[in-house]
């Protein structure tokens, strides 16, 4: 009898030990859910000309097409600048890993040849640990127009350009994204009248109103911070940035159609050069198309 107690004792003791242990197992499971990041803050890489805090998956990679068309300013005369001077970046991005990628593009307008890396430092995450995201993004445009234009003292850096940005972005709620960060440009020959360098803020983000279906917006405004000044007064510095638009989302493709007064589409240039303004009708129709597979 005390033989059956000590057995019957034994096991139910391994029983406890065996559910404590799949106790534990499920409740790190539980952790590690709890512990994921968030879903999709952003459907692309990038809002419309400034990144977001999203790279592509790890092992995949990303083609897009960013397009603008002229200014509306001339109406119906040229559909509202469809028929007008247009810009067109062609790109891809590859996920290295899940917080690195890799990304080349080419620009018609100045024949800019961009190659950028991205860099997720931190990732939001569903338990709110991690309350944002903080992504590092830079680039190296080479300017491949004819050298002429870089006037007599030619050389080879003249076409070079430099771009950083840091982004700190959270997804408040399943319809609400927003980001903002600051951005330092650089160029190494400008016209004596422009500055090389250029330092500015960023705020952006994304209202979901179905669906994956957004209004999207995004704010630049360049500083004229005094350590950096080449000038005491610009003639024309540039202007603001603002883009207002709709994001249409699938598990494949990010369509963004929206109204600008950016069309120089690298980030630099847009920074450092824009003299459109929105206010004043300066507004141009652009649509970007991402595609991931």
């Amino acid at each position: 009898m005390k033989t059956n107690k000590s057995t019957i004792i034994q096991i139910l003791a391994l029983l406890f030990v065996f559910l404590a242990v799949q106790a534990a197992f499920g409740q790190e499971e539980e952790v590690k859910e709890i512990e994921r990041p968030v879903r999709s803050p952003y459907e692309a890489v990038m809002l419309v000309d400034f990144p977001t805090t999203k790279t592509p998956t790890k092992g995949a990679f990303e083609y897009y097409i960013h397009h603008r068309f002229g200014t509306v300013e001339n109406g119906w005369s040229d559909l509202f600048g469809v028929y007008g001077t247009s810009n067109i970046n062609l790109g891809v991005n590859y996920g290295i890993t899940r917080q690195l990628s890799v990304g080349f593009a080419t620009e018609r307008f100045n024949k800019m040849q961009v190659f950028s890396a991205a860099y997720r430092v931190f990732e939001q995450t569903r338990s709110n640990k991690i309350p944002v995201s903080v992504m590092l993004y830079g680039n190296v445009a080479i300017d491949a127009r004819n050298k002429s234009v870089f006037g007599q003292n030619y050389e080879f850096a003249n076409r070079l350009s430099y771009y950083a940005q840091v982004i700190v972005g959270r997804k408040f709620t399943n319809a609400l994204t927003l980001h903002a960060g600051a951005s330092f440009s650089h160029f190494n020959a400008v016209d004596s009248l422009l500055e090389h360098d250029k330092v500015a803020v960023h705020f952006g983000g994304r209202i979901k109103i179905w669906s994956s279906n957004s209004i999207i917006f995004e704010y630049t405004q360049p500083l004229d911070l005094p350590n950096f000044a080449e000038h005491v007064e610009l003639t024309n510095p540039p202007r603001p940035g603002l883009s207002i638009g709709m994001e249409f989302g699938t598990s494949t493709h990010a369509f963004q159609v929206f109204l600008s007064n950016y069309q120089d589409i690298v980030p630099q240039q847009n920074v450092s050069f824009n003299q459109n303004d929105f206010f004043e009708g300066d507004v141009l129709i652009g649509f970007n198309i991402t595609v991931r597979l």
